[in-house]
C-alpha cells in the first residue's frame, strides 16, 4: 500500500467525534459512584478522536502502512463483510436504541449482533444469553448499594408510626 490512507485517520475522528457526541447526551457523573453512564464512553470518544489525529500525524510523515504477515492467514483472505457489518451494527445499536429502549434490550441487541459475527446460528439461544447477562449487569451495581432510608429523620421507621 503506497498511498496515504488519510480515510482511515478521518474515519476514526470521525467515529470517535459521534461517540462523544452521543455520551454527551448521559449524564458524566453519579451521585453516588461519581463516575455516571456517560463517562467512559466520553473518554472512548475522546480517546478515538486523539488516536485518529495522531494517526492523521503519521500519515503525513510518510510513515509507511505495510500489510503485516499474520501466522494463520493465508495469501488469498477475504475480508468477510456480512460479519463486519454485524460487528459495526452491534458498535452502533447503543448510540440508537440507548434512550428509547433502555440497556436491557440494547445490551441483549448487541450481543445477539456480536454473536452473529462470530457465525452463531443459535439466535434463539443468543437472545436469552444476552438477555440474561444484562441483567445482572444491571443487578451487579445495586447489590452494593445500601438500603434506601426514609426522607425523614426517624431513622427510617417513620412507616411503622400510625399517622398522628
Amino acid at each position: 500500500m503506497t498511498e496515504r490512507p488519510y480515510w482511515l485517520a478521518a474515519g476514526t475522528v470521525g467515529w470517535g467525534a459521534i461517540v462523544f457526541w452521543k455520551a454527551a447526551e448521559l449524564p458524566q457523573f453519579d451521585q453516588y459512584a461519581h463516575v455516571g453512564p456517560g463517562f467512559m464512553p466520553s473518554a472512548v470518544g475522546l480517546g478515538l478522536v486523539v488516536l485518529g489525529l495522531l494517526l492523521a500525524l503519521q500519515i503525513y510523515r510518510g510513515v509507511p502502512f505495510e500489510e503485516q504477515g499474520a501466522e494463520d492467514v493465508g495469501e488469498d483472505h477475504k475480508v468477510n463483510y456480512m460479519a463486519l457489518g454485524l460487528a459495526a451494527a452491534a458498535s452502533a445499536l447503543p448510540m440508537l436504541t440507548m434512550k428509547p429502549l433502555g440497556f436491557v434490550i440494547t445490551c441483549t441487541g448487541c450481543f445477539v449482533l456480536v454473536a452473529a459475527a462470530f457465525k452463531s446460528r443459535r439466535w434463539h439461544l443468543d437472545l436469552v444469553l444476552g438477555r440474561l447477562l444484562a441483567a445482572v449487569l444491571v443487578a451487579l451495581p445495586q447489590a452494593g448499594r445500601p438500603a434506601r432510608r426514609s426522607s425523614s429523620d426517624d431513622g427510617g421507621v417513620g412507616w411503622m408510626r400510625s399517622p398522628a
